[in-house]
């Protein structure tokens, strides 16, 4: 008898224990969310039906792509008073020369 009150006590114990921690474990991954960073991306085809992108890195800087390479990162000064749309799609008016 003794034995089996004995192994009943321990298994509530640990039980009890291992509960305890899978809720404090629960309650600390709801009180900080994971934060992700996405970015946003503008798109359009050139002449020659190549894809220019302009993405926002949300840090005041965008990636610069053409044909879905990265050309080179820029800042929001450099988008000469364009929002990131009107950027690209100036860039996809003509033949963007990147290479210069």
């Amino acid at each position: 008898m003794k034995k089996t009150v004995l192994s009943t006590g321990i298994m509530a114990i640990l039980f009890v224990g291992c509960s305890v921690d899978a809720e404090e474990l629960l309650k600390d991954r709801l009180a900080e969310p994971e934060v992700t960073t996405s970015s946003v991306c503008f798109s359009c085809a050139d002449q020659l039906g190549f894809k220019l992108e302009i993405c926002s890195k949300m840090d005041g800087t965008y990636t610069l792509l053409y044909k879905d390479v990265e050309v080179k990162t820029i800042n929001a000064e450099e988008l000469e008073g364009m929002s990131p749309r009107e950027f690209v799609a100036e860039g996809c008016k003509g033949i963007p020369d990147f290479e210069s």
